[in-house]
């Protein structure tokens, strides 16, 4: 939507008001997600299942299918600005993404909210027992409403980061990876249940996915198995967690 909006209306805009909107939009959505969540009480996993068919759906029928290959000159400067590069002996250049540094922003950010004020305390009591959270006089509302906004804002700069990186901006390009995340939540010591998990376990089960997943490429591996790799490691952690619990 961003990509689509800035190329109509505004396709000299700089990177940060490409930023601002899909925050903007990423949190509107989230919002959407937490009222619906707080009105309902049901549960989290199945409402944002429903909302989900019901984004893409509304971005398909509103934006279309089609690829945008032609990126704001933004966006694209964005994906190709480096920190670090170097090349080679066989002449195969290597860089670092200046995009890392939001990974590194946002990590701390998020860090600092769950673990250094009232909020991140109340985050972690409601996913703990809600009925307790609301004695001890949280707003349930409040919560809900934050942490899906908040984690909708990160989607939002995520989505724009993928869009940049690979330099395209195609609607069907993160379908599918749900599994990949649910299998860095339950690795990083996360519980899906809720009332557990930090910043640094979430970083590390992202990181050893990765490093599955690549190293199946490397050694030959087919795609279609390992989706069936990364569901056997979700069911073993989960178990594990589930015995020690």
């Amino acid at each position: 939507i961003t990509t689509t909006v800035l190329l109509g209306y505004a396709p000299g805009a700089p990177v940060a008001v490409a930023a601002l909107m899909a925050v903007l939009i990423g949190g509107g959505l989230g919002l959407i997600n937490g009222a619906l969540v707080d009105s309902f009480k049901a549960p989290s996993l199945i409402v944002t299942i429903g909302t989900q068919y019901l984004f893409r759906g509304a971005l398909l029928a509103f934006v279309g299918s089609k690829w945008l290959n032609d990126l704001p000159p933004a966006i694209d400067s964005f994906g190709k600005s480096s920190l670090i590069s170097f090349k080679s002996d066989a002449g195969v250049l290597t860089s670092l993404p200046v995009a890392v540094l939001a990974l590194v922003f946002l990590s701390v950010v998020t860090w600092f909210i769950l673990n250094k004020t009232l909020m991140g305390r109340a985050i972690f009591a409601v996913g703990g027992n809600l009925l307790i959270t609301e004695r001890l006089g949280f707003s349930v509302r409040r919560v809900h409403l934050f942490v899906f906004a908040y984690a909708g804002a990160l989607a939002g700069i995520g989505g724009l980061i993928h869009c940049s990186a690979t330099r395209i901006a195609n609607p069907f390009d993160l379908v599918g990876s749900e599994l990949d995340v649910i299998a860095a939540v339950v690795l990083g010591g996360a519980s899906i249940e809720g009332g557990r998990g930090s910043v640094i376990g979430m970083i590390l089960g992202t990181i050893l996915v990765t490093l599955i997943k690549t190293n199946l490429i490397l050694i030959g591996v087919p795609s279609t198995w390992q989706k069936v790799v990364v569901g056997i490691i979700v069911l073993i952690a989960s178990g594990i967690f589930a015995r020690r619990k």
